[in-house]
């Protein structure tokens, strides 16, 4: 499970539902505050030195239930991986953890996507500051620079020219070790040609791609990618941070909103994904149509997505997830439950540091537009900016234009504080 976020709030209470136990498996390094937060929500919970071990994932997962557990999964994108290859260790029905780690390795999931004739930026992988003038060449400028298994926004550089390439690649050196509880520290290896890379040292260069941002959620049972909803990324803040997805997209005809789902599917498809869900991210570019910006391949999106899919189309990503990995019939599907527009909405904070208070939340629970609140993140609990952690989460309800929902949620950013010591 993750650890940060509205998903590991949500799923404890959806696989109580679905008739089992949760519980849960972390690293040693996981901070005490996060151990604090997760206990009264599982009925176990145990740690391992190396939470991407499969086998001391299977282990302890055993050890824990007693016997073999009726699922093993993760929605937090360092141990997606791991989890479903401990699935496959113990017999267990799980996503194929190759198609899985295709999707993570953002240099490999960009050839598989190219190999099926998908359009795509141009890519390179950068790995020296010295090499910046030939990557450019490569991939073109304006350009961005990011981590090859990256998550969350981390460490994402938007660059013009030559220089800020080679800067973009100095500052991602810099910042990688260490980051995000030890996720680039790790030797990645390549699923399709085993060779290993240094995400610490070895970066993915693309050309920029340009145009409207959208995603789409997919549930993927027997190798069939179903498209479930197509959402409009209306609101992006500087840091790359996702502060407001709507739904439907604004101002978008049928059949682009379509196009977005046939290549959302047609990725799917061609990473090999089955069994599981997936966040797909596009742009619908002006000269290449809808492309893809990457596939999060094992969950579904962030925020509170999963309660917006689930409302909206009466679909609830949580269920699917869980009956795909007990490998349990499709799961009764209700009808929905609310009328369009709706649309989730994040409040970030703009420090890192142990969070001490956050003032003015009842407030802003009371907004006549808010629906539903989530706060994904704990009093003590350390908040770290570099990365999306959505903290302050609202559905809202009846926001038709985006000048609409954008006023909304500059009243809640405004009226909600996180109040962070260092």
């Amino acid at each position: 499970m993750s650890s940060h976020g509205p998903g590991i709030s949500m799923l404890p209470e959806a696989v109580r539902d679905a008739g089992f136990r949760p519980m849960a498996v972390l690293g040693r390094a996981a901070a005490n505050d996060v151990l604090t937060r997760l206990r009264p929500q599982l009925d176990g919970l145990c740690q391992v030195d190396d939470p991407t071990d499969p086998r001391a994932l299977a282990d302890a997962a055993i050890m824990m239930c007693g016997g073999t557990p009726a699922a093993i999964l993760s929605v937090h994108d360092g141990t997606i991986v791991p989890a479903a290859a401990a699935a496959a260790l113990v017999g267990l029905p799980a996503a194929p953890a190759a198609a899985l780690s295709r999707a993570r390795h953002k240099y490999a999931a960009r050839r598989a996507l190219a190999a099926a004739g998908l359009a795509g930026p141009r890519f390179a992988l950068l790995d020296s500051a010295e090499a910046a003038a030939s990557v450019a060449e490569q991939v073109g400028l304006p350009a961005v620079v990011k981590p090859v298994n990256g998550s969350g926004s981390n460490l994402v550089r938007r660059v013009s020219d030559v220089a800020g390439l080679a800067t973009a690649y100095r500052d991602l050196a810099a910042a990688a070790p260490g980051a995000l509880g030890g996720m680039y520290d790790r030797m990645l290896v390549d699923p399709d040609t085993e060779t290993p890379l240094d995400p610490t040292r070895v970066f993915l260069a693309e050309s920029m791609l340009t145009g409207r941002e959208y995603s789409v959620e997919l549930v993927v049972r027997d190798g069939e990618p179903e498209p479930v909803l197509v959402l409009d990324k209306f609101l992006v803040d500087r840091d790359h941070f996702e502060c407001g997805f709507c739904w439907p997209p604004l101002e978008l005809a049928a059949e682009r909103v379509a196009g977005l789902a046939a290549t959302a599917v047609a990725a799917a498809r061609a990473l090999g994904l089955d069994r599981t869900l997936a966040h797909v991210e596009l742009y619908d570019d002006p000269r290449l149509g809808p492309t893809v910006v990457e596939v999060n391949a094992g969950r579904g999106g962030g925020q509170l997505i999963g309660p917006l899919t689930a409302v909206a189309t009466g679909v609830d990503p949580r269920a699917e997830l869980i009956a795909l990995a007990t490998g349990a019939p499709r799961p009764e599907r209700g009808t929905p439950k609310l009328p369009p527009p709706l649309a989730t909405l994040t409040v970030f904070g703009h420090e890192s540091g142990r969070l001490v208070a956050i003032e003015g939340l009842d407030e802003a629970r009371d907004h006549p537009d808010v629906i539903s609140t989530v706060v994904a993140t704990a009093i003590g609990e350390r908040l770290d900016h570099s990365y999306e952690t959505f903290p302050i989460n609202f559905l809202v309800a009846g926001l038709e234009t985006r000048d609409e929902l954008s006023q909304t949620y500059q009243e809640l950013a405004d009226t909600v504080h996180l109040v962070v010591e260092p």
